[in-house]
């Protein structure tokens, strides 16, 4: 997993885009205030050896405890293998906070669904 900024998120799909790659950040809300992540899901060797990575954006970043008002959006981007090796490393911190997040996300969805049939 790695970690980009918002600028450096605008270079990768503008580069997606000069070199006819495949992505979709239209769903994403892209802001400073925003956390990013790129979490490669495989792995294709034409037009050149590229990782299809899912973004992860989460609004406002990551705090010490998440709320309920924290948003995720997805999207989807191909990076060539050469830049995907250059970024930043996500740390074991944002995967962990990343994977608490979710299943926080997952058991409020239950949740909400349990209340709502109940």
């Amino acid at each position: 997993m790695r970690v980009v900024s918002m600028r450096e998120l605008r270079l990768l799909i503008d580069v997606a885009e000069r070199g006819r790659l495949g992505w979709d950040a239209d769903a994403l809300s892209i802001s400073e205030a925003a956390a990013y992540l790129l979490l490669p899901f495989g792995y294709e060797e034409e037009p050149l050896p590229l990782w299809k990575c899912r973004i992860i954006a989460i609004d406002e970043g990551f705090s010490a405890e998440h709320g309920r008002g924290r948003k995720i959006s997805l999207g989807r981007l191909d990076v060539p293998l050469e830049t995907f090796g250059r970024l930043r490393l996500a740390s074991r911190k944002v995967e962990r906070q990343l994977l608490h997040w979710m299943a926080w996300k997952v058991a409020a969805a239950e949740w909400k669904k349990g209340n709502e049939s109940g």
